[in-house]
């Protein structure tokens, strides 16, 4: 049976058949918490979603997560697979719409994206593909995790609330992420989602997008889309 883990900047999540349950990742050791799962559950193959840079069973970077880079290879020693949280929101998503010419885009505690390229996820060079929270947009007071202080999601995000912007600046800045996205991967249909999103949800200006009437923009349905996602990703590529 698989064991499938998500884990965000607000939340930790875990799935193991019809067992479920959510802790504060603040109030967690995370490795801790995944090697004791392993312990208890036994379970025949891993799925982890990580709010953060990933490759090859590392952690590269958390800008959100109280954790440092490691190498969870020298750590679990059963099949695990390692994925971004947007990267298993996106494989998730591409199998409930049946698209496979989607881009996902979540705002929740941090903004990030997945896309889905003719069915298959687009990863780029070290796994860092869609890190559109970490375009350059407007300098704060304050740093990012990334050690920048002028990222889209400082906006784009329920950081918005901590430099003390604006709703309109919210709107604003989620436009410009859609717009971006849409322009750089033409893709079918744009998922948003996201704690933050889908609790101040609006709609997106089609002057922010081009060929608006060509790109379905949705929002979505799944819960806990990112833990769905890793328990594919396990059972299909492991």
């Amino acid at each position: 049976m698989i064991l499938a883990i998500d884990i965000g900047g607000t939340f930790f999540r875990y799935k193991f058949g019809e067992i479920f349950e959510v802790k504060n990742t603040k109030e967690i050791d995370v490795l801790k918490e995944i090697l004791n799962l392993i312990e208890k559950y036994k379970p025949l193959k891993l799925g982890i979603s990580f709010a953060g840079q990933v490759n090859n069973g590392k952690i590269l970077s958390a800008p959100n997560i109280n954790i440092k880079n490691i190498d969870l290879k020298k750590q679990i020693k059963i099949p695990f697979i390692l994925e971004n949280d947007l990267n298993c929101a996106a494989v998730a998503e591409s199998k409930y719409w049946k698209n496979k010419f989607l881009v996902v885009l979540y705002s929740g505690t941090g903004l990030g994206a997945g896309i889905i390229e003719n069915g298959k996820l687009v990863r780029g060079y070290m796994n860092l593909a869609g890190e559109v929270g970490h375009i350059p947009y407007k300098k704060t007071k304050f740093i990012c995790g990334c050690g920048k202080n002028d990222c889209l999601e400082f906006y784009a995000s329920s950081k918005i609330e901590k430099i003390g912007g604006s709703f309109e600046e919210y709107k604003e800045a989620i436009n410009k992420a859609v717009g971006t996205m849409a322009s750089l991967f033409n893709p079918e249909m744009i998922i948003l989602g996201g704690g933050y999103y889908l609790h101040h949800k609006f709609e997106i200006d089609k002057k922010y997008i081009p060929n608006f009437d060509k790109v379905e923009i949705k929002t979505t349905k799944i819960k806990d889309a990112s833990l769905i996602g890793a328990e594919i990703l396990a059972k299909e590529e492991l």
